[in-house]
């Protein structure tokens, strides 16, 4: 059996009957694999701090198990039969889950409750900071991962079939009431804090305590599994404590990791509960920026402070039901023992957040902005606006002459002459290629805002190096073309050398309005069919280099590689 990642052996205190099982799912999952397909091999995922998970793989097949843990078991905890019903109802709608397959009530199989789910091949991030991609992806993964967010809390239960699926109205008092039975049932020591931050929450209780939306309850990045070379969500895990409630109440707890306490860091607990690094892009203004557009809300959120303090104080109680499995010896962590030292440090932050008023993700400068820029975008954006003042503005005359005065035809698509020195006046003040994070250093919402000063003047963008459509084809090229395509097209594109086109055209419609787009693609194995005909480019043969243009259409012909990005159509070539 290849060996899935991040799984183990089976551990000895979660060790079932393995025979009885596969006797089990052979007479009752359909397309399960029959004898002589060879024995089924199991083995433990490391992660996971409640509900033991297990990758099951036979005869080329694999599937996922979750079961109760063995033991007792804290009141209320580990309802395998709600994850699995939940778990129907979203998949049944189109929304990303893995396909649940069959539940077992019966503990004689293997010892609990369990069920089995579809395996999802893709990438699972375990460090919230994203270490392992570069700025522009990490904020793409972070943008799709909200659009999902927002898509679970825009269904409606009657639709889902899961009318009574949790208990009414009054979703936060309960949540205060549930985690404090559940810190108390599992407490080793007393930690005032925790009693303060349980008195403060429950004596501030938002006043739409009634709001009824389907929410995930521990939704956090490491519980998503993206597409392995795309930033597309294929799979939301975990629903162990999935109700229904209070929306903000998910989105708190998705970015409270922004708000991380220093203490951890220091202990070098951090890694406990999946966070190592700081994360800078994007931000969290970002974030909830992105939630709000996809749900047609306001971003001003009330209450936040609640939430947010509401989700440190979960995240205290939970940490501290981990280590009380460990003391009794039925943890589904590996470093469950590690818990109990961050459980004081998290009750202290929830205390902290419950006096703020307004949130920002730099600890030590709290705005009341929604737009918050990073030091570094703020002095890219000065020296921007000193540089348009002192040498693109002055130029503007001078360049309009150039473009509006009656030319030659061999001169008439050429650059002035005054253009080229100011590129290479801001090439040599590090003012180029802003656009691109991987490059720039900067976040989307520090490129905004300085683009927004450029767009003051028409041809102030091409001086940074930051004009359509180079901008568009590079940043396709940087993530997803391949070395070769990188030294060709990319390499001499980011440095001003040559100009690139974008075919938008077609014949039938009015498609300078993108969303007229007739053209299709669809996925053919590892290739993609284009079907349609682009008509004219966007930029001049002469500007932008006949063999270029004749490679792009040569692309399109032969049915090369395509990357579809929105509205727009970018040719990669092979």
């Amino acid at each position: 059996m290849a060996v899935e990642p991040g799984t183990s052996e089976v551990r000895r205190q979660h060790r079932f009957d393995q025979d009885s099982l596969e006797r089990y799912l052979s007479s009752r999952l359909p397309g399960f694999p029959r004898q002589p397909a060879g024995a089924l091999a199991v083995r433990q995922y490391s992660s996971g701090q409640s509900n033991p998970t297990f990758y099951l793989q036979k005869g080329g097949q694999a599937f996922v198990l979750r079961k109760k843990p063995h033991g007792p078991l804290l009141p209320g905890a580990h309802k395998v039969d709600r994850e699995y019903r939940v778990q129907k109802a979203l998949f049944s709608a189109g929304f990303p889950v893995p396909e649940p397959l069959l539940y077992c009530s019966d503990v004689s199989i293997i010892g609990t409750e369990f069920y089995v789910m579809q395996h999802v091949q893709g990438r699972i991030f375990r460090d919230v900071s994203l270490p392992e991609v570069g700025p522009a992806e990490r904020s793409a993964l972070y943008l799709a991962m909200m659009e999902t967010l927002a898509l679970l809390h825009s269904f409606d239960l009657q639709s889902l079939g899961l009318q009574g699926y949790g208990r009414g109205p009054g979703y936060c008092k309960r949540q205060v009431s549930t985690w404090k039975k559940q810190y108390d049932a599992a407490a080793h020591t007393d930690i005032p804090a925790m009693n303060k931050l349980a008195e403060w929450l429950a004596n501030n209780l938002p006043p739409d305590d009634n709001e009824e939306r389907l929410i995930h309850g521990d939704l956090r990045i490491d519980n998503i599994i993206f597409h392995p070379t795309e930033a597309r969500v294929l799979a939301v895990l975990d629903w162990e404590l999935s109700t229904t409630g209070h929306p903000l109440a998910d989105l708190a707890y998705a970015t409270q990791f922004y708000f991380w306490p220093a203490s951890i860091k220091a202990l070098g607990q951090g890694s406990v509960l999946g966070f190592k690094g700081n994360i800078e892009t994007p931000s969290f203004e970002e974030l909830v920026s992105i939630y709000c557009r996809c749900r047609h809300i306001s971003t001003t959120l009330s209450n936040f402070n609640f939430f947010l303090a509401l989700s440190y104080f979960k995240m205290a109680a939970i940490a501290q039901g981990v280590y009380a499995r460990y003391r009794i010896g039925n943890a589904s962590a590996e470093n469950s023992h590690e818990f109990a030292k961050i459980v004081k440090p998290l009750a202290e932050r929830g205390l902290e957040l419950s006096k703020r008023s307004s949130f920002s993700n730099t600890q030590h400068s709290i705005s009341p902005e929604l737009f918050h820029q990073s030091r570094k975008g703020q002095e890219i954006l000065l020296k921007v606006k000193q540089f348009m003042k002192q040498h693109i503005y002055p130029a503007e005359k001078e360049i309009v002459k150039y473009y509006t005065e009656p030319r030659n035809t061999e001169d008439r698509w050429k650059k002035p002459p005054l253009l080229e020195r100011l590129k290479e006046l801001a090439k040599a003040e590090g003012l180029w290629n802003l656009f691109l994070p991987d490059v720039s250093g900067l976040s989307q919402l520090d490129y905004a805002l300085i683009a927004q000063e450029t767009g003051r003047c028409f041809f102030a963008p091409e001086v940074f190096n930051c004009h359509a459509p180079d901008t568009g084809n590079m940043e396709v090229l940087h993530m997803y073309g391949t070395e070769e395509q990188k030294k060709e097209w990319l390499e001499p594109l980011l440095e001003g050398k040559i100009s690139s086109c974008f075919c938008m055209t077609e014949p039938d419609v009015a498609s300078s309005d993108a969303t007229n787009m007739q053209c299709t693609i669809e996925q053919d194995g590892n290739s993609y069919m284009i079907n349609g005909k682009k008509w004219w480019s966007s930029v001049n043969l002469h500007i932008c280099g006949f063999d270029f243009m004749k490679l792009s259409l040569a692309a399109c012909v032969r049915g090369l590689r395509v990357m579809c990005s929105y509205s727009k159509m970018w040719l990669l070539l092979k």
